[in-house]
């Protein structure tokens, strides 16, 4: 939820983004994203989704390297 940046304090609005790994890249990813810094950060229920993914691609359970949330 939009709220204060954890790293300078300024506000935060909803936004979206894409997170890169070395197996993945994820799309369309639900953040909070700073008015000032653009400080991007993901809630616990987004990275819980975002970590059973790699999992799965770690595990070659996934077709493609490009996943949209």
């Amino acid at each position: 939820m939009p709220g204060r940046c954890a790293q300078c304090g300024s506000k935060t609005y909803l936004g979206r983004t894409t997170i890169y790994t070395d197996l993945l890249e994820i799309r369309n990813v639900p953040c909070t994203i700073c008015q000032e810094c653009d400080h991007e950060q993901i809630g616990y229920q987004a990275q819980s989704r975002i970590d059973k993914l790699v999992e799965r691609a770690a595990k070659g359970k996934l077709k493609d390297r490009v996943v949209t949330l």
